[in-house]
């Protein structure tokens, strides 16, 4: 099994992290989250703290311990994300270091990728996992079984799950070794 994962807010908590450094960037707290910025305050505010909520956001929750399962039981995770696009390809070396520094396993990692179904589709990834719809929704018209990672009260067209311990039960669901723990 060949399972592809996303980094931002998939793997890591990226938003909560940037929404700390938001609050220095708009000093009235008028914008709460980062991405309702209009383009070329993002851009200013990507080009000002995109480097540091690389290096600080935390690994989400259990996500190394599954990771870890996955490898374990012979499954190839590849990394699919869009980090190095908007012209910040210098997050391309902070990402492979800050997943070196983190201990984080994977196979293969693919930058610069918003539209991530090719890849996928060229990866023969059997389950991609990603935070948003709109990405998943065009990974399952390319034929991939698609897990949506965000709150299990969102609505989705994808199967959800809110935490990386309800990816594992998921997993091991498909592949057909449901543990007790």
């Amino acid at each position: 099994m060949i399972i592809g994962i996303d980094l931002d807010d998939t793997l890591i908590e990226t938003t909560k992290t940037g929404n700390k450094y938001l609050k220095i960037f708009v000093k009235d707290n008028s914008i709460t989250d980062y991405h309702d910025l209009d383009k070329d305050e993002y851009l200013r505010f990507y080009g000002m703290y995109l480097y540091d909520i690389q290096k600080c956001a935390p690994l989400k929750k259990g996500a190394l311990e599954v990771l870890n399962y996955l490898h374990s039981k012979n499954i190839k995770i590849v990394i699919i994300t869009a980090r190095g696009t908007l012209g910040f390809s210098e997050s391309i070396p902070v990402t492979l270091d800050y997943l070196k520094d983190h201990n984080v396993i994977y196979d293969k990692i693919i930058f610069k990728k918003n539209h991530k179904s090719a890849s996928a589709k060229q990866e023969k990834i059997d389950l991609f996992i990603d935070d948003k719809e709109k990405v998943l929704d065009e990974i399952r018209r390319a034929g991939i079984k698609t897990l949506r990672f965000t709150k299990k009260d969102e609505k989705s067209n994808h199967d959800v799950v809110s935490s990386w311990k309800e990816v594992k039960i998921y997993i091991d669901n498909l592949i057909g070794e449901v543990k007790n723990e």
